[in-house]
């Protein structure tokens, strides 16, 4: 038969139901509100990038991306067509003034330079055969001249006589008609033949000049075959280094090929391209910057290349420390190009975020927390960017990415 259980014993056991019950709860209410704290977003100042507004001067800049090249750099071609016979320098050889560089088959071209020479002689003799064949012609005519003006002058002493006579009877009108008649005629030929003469004389100056053109022309095309040769040496044009060489030995080579480029890699230059929509914000002078493994170097714009190519603007850089040790040819850099300076702006570190002047969502640090706030920015430098609205001086700003947190408005911040 089953014992009745005492009023006491019920409280009891309800007493500590009501324990276990009211412990379960406070533990519940404790592990909910830890988990929303771990749950809830928080950011550590130490693990991210911030900057503070300040106000001062901003040198504005725009970006442009360019390459480093040696600042003397010389390609050498071919004058003729040819062959190449040897390699005497190898790529990366260092050479002096006047060093070969390669050989060159030049029987054939040598060939040509003779012929040369005696087409050049030979339009010499043309020249001064022409000349003496021309000045007898002109002696001769000369000679004739002083005949036929003696001749006039016996006409006239002839005309003078039968006048004589007919005055006194022993000739007649007649006669002395016929004499003025012969002298009237020699008096024409005579002015004929100096007529003659003169121009003898310039058809005899042109045709000299002519000829004298031709073996100008004989003597010039000589003179170009004889620089030729001189550049058919292919050697070094200064001290430098051999960068590329054609080592085809036995290929052709037309006029104007490549042979090989020497540089000097003690100094160096950029070579920077800039899109035409910049085209009146670049300037022969303006100031340059670029960083280069770490370090920023600086220089100025040089030639700027009158045409626009596929709407690019090509240009040169002048290098301060043009033989800096962390210049190599090849290397690509992004340049800064210094248009103009802004004095009392807001300013703000230039990082990642920056992509141009525009509108952005940034995080603004208030106290233990963060709020998103919208930001315009104008133009920048590589070291600062113009702040337009949504801040004010002394306020902080995060910088790294935080992305991660696009959804939310406001975020708790740590030391």
């Amino acid at each position: 038969m089953d014992k009745k259980i005492s009023k006491q014993v019920i409280k009891q056991r309800l007493r500590k139901r009501i324990v276990k019950i009211s412990i379960t709860i406070v533990c519940v209410v404790v592990a909910f509100s830890l988990l929303v704290n771990f749950l809830k977003p928080s950011i550590s100042l130490s693990d991210i990038k911030v900057s503070t507004v300040d106000q001062g001067a901003l040198s504005i800049s725009i970006s442009a991306s360019g390459k480093v090249v040696p600042l003397y750099e010389e390609v050498i071609t071919s004058p003729i067509s040819t062959k190449i016979i040897s390699v005497v320098k190898r790529a990366g050889d260092y050479l002096m003034e006047g060093d070969p560089i390669l050989e060159l088959d030049l029987d054939s071209f040598n060939a040509d330079v003779e012929k040369q020479k005696d087409a050049l002689s030979l339009e010499l003799l043309r020249l001064e055969q022409f000349k003496l064949i021309t000045q007898s012609t002109l002696n001769d005519t000369e000679m004739q001249i002083k005949i036929d003006g003696m001749r006039l002058e016996r006409m006239k002493v002839l005309l003078s006589n039968e006048i004589y006579l007919d005055s006194i009877g022993s000739s007649t009108p007649d006669k002395v008609k016929q004499t003025e008649l012969e002298c009237e005629v020699e008096v024409m030929k005579f002015a004929q033949l100096k007529q003659k003469f003169e121009n003898q004389k310039l058809n005899a100056k042109i045709d000299i000049k002519a000829k004298e053109l031709d073996y100008k022309a004989a003597e010039k095309k000589a003179m170009l075959l004889n620089k030729t040769i001189r550049e058919t040496s292919v050697s070094s044009p200064r001290e430098a280094t051999l960068t590329w060489v054609n080592d085809q030995i036995g290929a052709p080579i037309s006029v104007g090929t490549q042979l090989a480029i020497v540089s000097d890699l003690n100094d160096y230059k950029i070579k920077g391209e800039l899109t035409d929509s910049y085209s009146d914000k670049i300037s022969p002078g303006n100031g340059v910057e670029f960083k280069l493994a770490g370090e920023r170097l600086s220089g100025i714009v040089g030639n700027i290349a009158p045409s626009v190519d596929a709407g690019i603007i090509h240009f040169t850089v002048t290098i301060d420390k043009s033989d800096h040790e962390k210049l190599r040819s090849g290397l690509q850099v992004d340049l800064q190009i210094v248009n103009s300076i802004r004095e009392d702006v807001l300013r703000l570190d230039n990082y990642s975020y920056y992509i141009g002047a525009g509108d952005y969502e940034l995080w603004v640090v208030d106290g233990d927390r963060a709020e998103k706030r919208k930001i315009t920015l104008g133009e920048s430098n590589f070291d600062m960017v113009e702040v337009v609205s949504g801040l004010e001086s002394g306020e902080v700003v995060i910088l790294s990415d935080m992305s991660k947190y696009k959804d939310l408005h406001t975020i708790d911040v740590g030391e």
